[in-house]
């Protein structure tokens, strides 16, 4: 295939395009529609519990276009993912015993029998602990090496977290060419049961494996490391900034993230400060980051949001909270312009407060950033790789917030 191909982590917006991969593929690889019609159903019942309950542990293959190719998705959390089975069995019940009796055909009535008379017989058995996948390729790219790679990425992932067991259910046609080819990829088979339920459409027998994979791809430890961001660059707030660096730098040599507001309170531009610029470009000729903080850095001519968010919490400087998406990104975009201007790196984009809607993701890998930040998180891009980064922070602002850092930070340093 000549198209470009990306592993990344799901996003809400990948929702529909699983559900629709889940239905193409539910008959043997091949649209679900003569085994049973009900496409929404059967996806849903697939799909939700992991892109709803546990959605940090799905990866999607994304083509040209942001178009989905395949999907793995994991369930680390027995009491979740029985959680929200349970939390929407009634809903599925309901609409399933409408279409049986009023909408649905011969062939999707026959599938319900079987789900009531010889489901749970036909399933064979799981082991008691462990992450249970679900994957699914589009026939253009199966039988590629990607496909390996979206499940290495998978494994890798859950040994970063610590899990040493995964297990799945995979259906085929041929039993013993199963059990070798899953054998390849470290998978042992603990149980089979043949199923009955393709039988109107497939003469030959079909089988449902239970597939166990039990490896330990724990990382090695590293150290903890520090990341080291000074905040709100503006032409007001250079001489701050110079002795912030001189300080921590002096006591912790290293490189460290300056996060530049290019129209600080709709006042003086960065650029319009030869100073400034002078200070920068020499911080990034030393290997300091250079990271976009918003545009204004406050919410002039913005809508009244939460004022906990707003006003308490950022003093009315949470620009890009509640910002409309194509706002959002025209502003990052002219600061980015800025950027390139000046010969800066854009590789990181950090909202002021950490307050931004996750949609926006999608558009900071699109950019060409690297990273942004969450008050618990750094997010790689483009992947959307999430590295838990506890933020210690210490504002001058004024004499609570001070003193609500010198109790805040005890506990950071302790945890």
């Amino acid at each position: 295939m000549s198209e470009p191909l990306l592993i990344r982590y799901y996003r809400a917006e990948d929702r529909a395009q699983i559900r629709q991969i889940c239905a193409e593929t539910g008959f043997l690889g091949d649209p679900v529609d003569p085994l049973f019609e009900d496409r929404e159903l059967f996806a849903d019942f697939l799909t939700s519990p992991y892109t709803d309950a546990e959605p940090e542990n799905c990866l999607v293959l994304e083509g040209e276009n942001r178009r989905l190719l395949g999907y793995v998705m994991g369930s680390r959390s027995v009491w979740k993912h029985t959680g929200y089975l349970a939390y929407r069995m009634p809903g599925w019940v309901l609409r399933a015993i409408w279409g049986y009796f009023f909408s649905y055909g011969e062939p999707s009535r026959r599938y319900l029998r079987w789900v009531l008379s010889r489901g749970r017989k036909e399933t064979p058995s799981t082991p008691k602990r462990g992450v249970h996948f679900h994957i699914n390729l589009l026939p253009e790219v199966r039988g590629l090496s990607i496909g390996k790679v979206l499940f290495d990425t998978f494994l890798d992932r859950m040994g970063e977290l610590g899990e040493k067991s995964v297990f799945g259910q995979v259906i085929s046609k041929e039993e013993r060419r199963t059990e070798r080819m899953f054998a390849r990829y470290g998978f042992r088979l603990t149980d089979r049961r043949e199923v009955t339920k393709f039988r109107e459409q497939r003469k030959d027998p079909v089988y449902l494996f239970t597939l166990v994979q039990e490896r330990d791809r724990t990382p090695p430890p590293r150290p903890p490391r520090l990341i080291l961001s000074l905040h709100d660059f503006h032409p007001g707030s250079r001489h701050q900034i110079e002795e912030q660096m001189q300080f921590c730098l002096s006591r912790c040599p290293g490189h460290l993230s300056i996060l530049v507001v290019p129209h600080y309170h709709h006042e003086i531009s960065v650029e319009d400060s030869k100073e400034s610029l002078e200070f920068l470009n020499k911080c990034q000729d030393e290997g300091h980051d250079l990271a976009i903080h918003g545009f204004f850095h406050d919410r002039q001519g913005l809508p009244a949001a939460s004022r906990f968010w707003t006003q308490w919490y950022s003093a009315n400087e949470a620009e890009f909270f509640s910002l409309p998406p194509s706002e959002a990104a025209k502003r990052i975009t002219a600061a980015k312009e800025l950027w390139v201007r000046q010969g800066w790196r854009a590789r990181g984009f950090v909202a002021p407060g950490w307050l931004y809607s996750s949609s926006l993701d999608r558009d900071l890998g699109e950019m060409g950033f690297r990273y942004t930040c969450t008050l618990r998180d750094v997010i790689h891009f483009p992947q959307g790789k999430k590295e838990r980064a506890w933020a210690g922070t210490y504002s001058l602002r004024s004499t609570w917030r001070r003193a609500l850092a010198r109790a805040w930070h005890p506990l950071w340093k302790f945890r």
